[in-house]
């Protein structure tokens, strides 16, 4: 009967010696509250990251939606000046409606610079 007494205190030992090493102390009551709050607390810093986080998901998604808003604008403009373009070079070219007398003062302006 005494080794088992022995073994009993020898493992009991060995169970606080592992305990305050897991811990950093011996188990009390407030080693679980202190986890516990320390566990609370970061899960508020990471809910307030989240947070954060998806207001930028958000303000980067609207970006994004004006960003394509723009381009398609934009590429409605160019089809536009494509057109209006291509127009101007199937139409023949029309002559002023002016002069002779009117043309050639024109010429004359032209080449006296």
């Amino acid at each position: 009967e005494l080794s088992s007494g022995i073994n009993a205190e020898y493992g009991d030992a060995t169970a606080e010696a592992m305990i305050s090493a897991l811990t950093g102390g011996p188990l009390n009551e407030t080693y679980f509250e202190s986890l516990a709050e320390q566990r609370r607390e970061a899960l508020e810093l990471l809910i307030g990251e989240n947070e954060e986080l998806e207001k930028q998901i958000e303000a980067l998604e609207l970006s994004l939606t004006e960003a394509n808003h723009r381009a398609e604008e934009a590429e409605h403009l160019v089809s536009e000046m494509k057109l209006k373009l291509s127009e101007a070079r199937t139409e023949p070219q029309q002559d002023l409606d002016i002069s002779t007398e009117e043309k050639e003062e024109i010429k004359q302006l032209l080449h006296s610079k």
